[in-house]
Parts: C-alpha cells; structure tokens; sequence
C-alpha cells in the first residue's frame, strides 16, 4: 500500500509539476505580447516579472528533495537548528 501512494505522489508531483511550467508560459507570452503592443505596460512588465519569479520558485521546489519528516516535528527542528 505504501508502494501504492508513493506512486501516485510521484504522479501528482510531475503533473503539478507540468501544470505550474504551462501557466508561467502563458503568463509570460502574455505579458510580452502586452508589452509589445504597447498596451498596459505596467501590467505587462508585471507579468513578465512574476513569470521570472515563479521559474524560480519552480526550481527550487524541483531541486528540494522531499522530506518524509513534518516541518513541526522535533526531527526537523532538530535538523534546523544543527544545519540552520
């Protein structure tokens, strides 16, 4: 059963995975359309802005290796404060 879950983990990480990638895309072809038809710059350049944070927040949720510990757990403040 634990097999089980862990598979279907794997499946919903990739999926969500994929479905945050799309969305940044689309935001940030938005935003350089936008930009380039010279309407709503501000709004544009916000676009274009948080589309370039949010690749890096995807990054470091695809690089942070999941933790099978609670973030309130005394095991992981334990970690933060050796590590920390």
């Amino acid at each position: 059963m634990e097999a089980f879950f862990k598979s279907l983990y794997g499946i919903a990480y990739f999926a969500m995975s994929i479905v945050l990638v799309a969305v940044t895309v689309l935001l940030f072809v938005i935003g350089i359309r936008l930009f380039i038809k010279k309407r709503n710059r501000g709004f544009a350049l916000s676009c274009i802005l948080f589309a370039c944070f949010i690749v890096f927040i995807i990054v470091v949720m695809l690089t942070t290796p999941f933790s099978a510990t609670p973030p309130g757990s005394p095991e992981a403040m334990a970690a933060l404060y050796r590590y920390g």
